[in-house]
C-alpha cells in the first residue's frame, strides 16, 4: 500500500485488515505526520495575522516533518513484514527498530517546535496546537511498545 496517495478510508481499511501492515507503527507514523501538519497549520495562519515571519518559517520546517513522518509510515509499513517472515533477522530487526526510532526523533523536533513557538499561536488555533501535542503523545506510546517487543538490539 502506497500511504501517502491511498485515502483516508483505504488507509483506515488496511490498518483494520488482517495483514500485518500497515499497523500500528505505521499508524504512529501518520498520528506524527497529521501532528506536524496541525502545528504546520497554526503557526502559518499566526505568522500571517501576526505578520511574523518567523512563525511562518517555522510553519515550513514543521510541514517538512509532517513529509517526513508520511515517508516513513511509508518505510514501516514495507519493513514490518520482513521482521515477521524472519524475526531473527537482524537486518530486518534493525530497519524496523531505525524506522521506530525515526518516529520518536520527528516526535521530538516537532515537540520542540511545539515548546519554543506554542505559546506565539493565536487563540483561536490552540486547539491545532493541542493535537499536535496529544498525537506526538499517542505517537511515542506506540512507539516506545513497539521497540519494547523488539527487545534489545542487537549487533550491527
Amino acid at each position: 500500500m502506497e500511504i501517502s496517495s491511498a485515502s483516508l478510508d483505504d488507509l483506515l481499511s488496511a490498518v483494520a485488515a488482517d495483514r500485518p501492515a500497515p499497523g500500528a507503527g505505521a499508524a504512529a507514523a501518520v498520528a506524527v505526520a497529521l501532528g506536524a501538519a496541525c502545528a504546520s497549520k497554526a503557526l502559518r495562519i499566526s505568522g500571517r495575522r501576526s505578520k511574523d515571519v518567523q512563525l511562518t518559517s517555522i510553519a515550513d520546517a514543521a510541514e517538512n516533518l509532517a513529509l517526513q513522518a508520511a515517508a516513513g509510515a511509508q518505510e514501516h509499513c514495507e519493513d514490518f513484514p520482513d521482521l515477521l517472515a524472519a524475526p531473527h533477522d537482524p537486518r530486518a530487526q534493525r530497519r524496523v527498530r531505525a524506522d521506530g526510532e525515526a518516529t520518536l526523533d520527528l516526535c521530538q523536533r516537532l515537540r520542540a517546535i511545539l515548546d519554543e513557538y506554542g505559546d506565539r499561536v493565536v487563540a483561536d488555533l490552540a486547539g491545532d496546537v493541542a493535537a499536535a501535542a496529544h498525537l506526538i503523545d499517542a505517537a511515542e506510546s506506540i512507539v516506545t511498545r513497539n521497540l519494547a517487543e523488539l527487545g534489545s538490539p542487537g549487533p550491527l
